[in-house]
């Protein structure tokens, strides 16, 4: 097994060039030359573990294993009702640890029982039931069946389709423990006979929760970064490689935004994960903005702020960063912004542009209080 860090360079190995072609497109891997024709590897801002043309690859986080748990578990539950177990705390890999903890999720989902709900089917059936389609059933010499459509009261539902597919990556995977992947397929018989999801991601997001499914609400935040992290189709290939990949930059904003809307009491409607077509920087509507953080309610913008995954250096917030939340300022009329850079404690900082206030603020998440230290700091920005 080849054992990496993120971002830290690793000894000379020895790697195919179709090896390299796959590291790079899967972990934003970078390769220097070494002596006797190998390389050195230093992966970028993604971390957990593939199987590359034989090769078993497992990239760990910069901050412990442990911490990284924390934060997943923080995003999937703010108020901390998520229990782990030794299977969790006894992974020895970020991948494994993440795995399990989903499949904990889901047995405490589980646990209370399967969701049911309505939904409506068409049949061929040898009795009347619900509304006979006449258009159907009048073309078919036979009197039986009958064509109908009724409601039926099931578990086939969508939120038991996502749990189904994350569970199926789970324990299929090759890259988690034996243990893990038992544990995901007694959990996956439990909703094995629900319809399967072609782009289970994307329909995980359609997902409305009310008081009848909120429980399953810990287990589908988990699912859908089991979801993303699966497997993807690499730019050097057509082969899907087997792994499970978190991509570091993403989890480390979700979990910023889900502090702060716990911090500041909000849902996800005035404070969503993504701001898609709704903040252009021209009249035009040609130039469209995505901030990472914003609050707006009742179309007036509140609040607005950028999440970066990166140290804030002694000299200060990067450039091409103050430019970015600028034009957010300017688009959305607001005088203060934040600016968060989450990964080392640095120094944090307030710059003047003109009118407008940019706030640069650091946070280390090494620091098992590192959700206590961002309220903090970003109280007096509070809706």
């Amino acid at each position: 097994m080849l054992q990496l860090t993120e971002h830290r360079r690793s000894a000379p190995v020895a790697l195919t060039v179709g090896q390299q072609q796959k590291l790079r497109a899967w972990f934003d891997a970078e390769f220097e030359p070494a002596p006797g024709g190998l390389v050195t590897v230093t992966p970028g801002a993604r971390v957990g573990g593939a199987v590359v043309d034989g090769l078993a690859v497992s990239v760990r986080p910069k901050i412990p294993v442990e911490r990284l748990l924390q934060l997943l578990s923080e995003i999937a539950d703010p108020y901390g009702w998520l229990e782990h177990d030794d299977a969790v705390a006894s992974a020895k890999t970020v991948e494994d640890a993440v795995a399990a903890l989903f499949v904990r999720a889901c047995q405490q989902t589980f646990r209370r029982g399967l969701l049911h709900s309505y939904r409506r089917t068409r049949q061929d059936l040898g009795f009347v039931r619900g509304k006979v389609l006449i258009p159907q059933t009048i073309r078919r010499f036979a009197p039986v069946p009958v064509a109908v459509e009724a409601d039926v009261f099931d578990e086939d539902n969508l939120e038991n389709r996502v749990l189904r597919a994350a569970l199926q990556v789970v324990r299929l995977s090759p890259v988690v423990s034996h243990r893990t992947r038992s544990d995901a397929h007694r959990q996956w018989r439990e909703v094995r006979d629900v319809a399967r999801l072609r782009d289970p991601l994307e329909a995980s997001r359609r997902i409305v929760w009310t008081r009848q499914n909120l429980w399953y609400e810990r287990a589908i935040r988990l699912a859908r970064i089991v979801l993303a992290s699966g497997s993807i189709s690499p730019d050097a290939g057509d082969t899907t490689i087997p792994g499970f990949v978190l991509n570091m930059p993403q989890v480390v904003e979700q979990w910023v935004r889900t502090r702060l809307r716990r911090a500041w009491s909000l849902d996800a409607r005035v404070m969503p994960d993504a701001w898609k077509k709704q903040l252009w920087l021209d009249a035009g509507r040609r130039v469209e903005l995505q901030p990472d953080l914003g609050v707006r309610v009742g179309g007036d913008w509140r609040f607005v702020g950028d999440v970066k995954y990166k140290v804030l250096q002694p000299s200060g917030a990067r450039r091409d960063d103050v430019y970015q939340l600028n034009a957010y300022l300017t688009a959305t009329r607001i005088l203060d912004g934040v600016l968060v850079y989450a990964g080392d404690a640095g120094r944090d900082e307030t710059l003047v542009v003109g009118d407008r206030r940019i706030h640069v603020v650091s946070v280390d998440l090494s620091r098992e209080d590192a959700g206590l230290e961002l309220a903090r700091k970003l109280a007096q920005f509070a809706p």
